[in-house]
């Protein structure tokens, strides 16, 4: 029996560890080429380059047991310290979807390099984050 995957069933991962409901997601890739037209050429040729990794998710924002899980998402961005963010902030990203008895996730390392919240009236928190992937993408059973 087919089975379509919603917000649902979506989770996010800083880290290693579930952290918030994931309400969307996307990521993009970009592969660079480099041109390699000599002269004479009638056409121009080209010669795939570096890749790289972007995205943005849409978290919801919920308490477990007395603890704002994705607040540790937002003290990487949202950081008061004087020596800023560091390398050390580049972390792993999963986003997994599970049925219940099968999980597909995606895993990139990289930096979280924007973040907002917002609530409105009737409607869950959320926390809008995009990521910088740093490396490649690990597609974990994806397909």
């Amino acid at each position: 029996m087919a089975h379509f995957y919603s917000g649902r069933d979506g989770e996010f991962s800083f880290d290693g560890k579930v952290i918030a409901k994931v309400a969307s997601f996307s990521i993009q890739s970009t592969l660079e080429t480099l041109e390699t037209t000599t002269l004479g050429d009638n056409a121009r040729t080209y010669t795939p380059g570096v890749l790289s990794y972007s995205g943005s998710a849409t978290l919801l924002y919920y308490e477990d047991s007395g603890k704002m899980a994705a607040a540790e998402v937002l003290n990487k961005t949202f950081t008061t310290d004087a020596g800023g963010v560091t390398t050390n902030a580049r972390k792993k990203l999963g986003f997994t979807f599970n049925n219940g008895s099968k999980a597909r996730s995606i895993e990139i390392h990289g930096y979280i390099t924007s973040s907002s919240v917002a609530a409105a009236t009737g409607d869950i928190m959320r926390a809008e984050i995009s990521f910088q992937g740093d490396g490649k993408l690990d597609v974990g059973n994806f397909s």
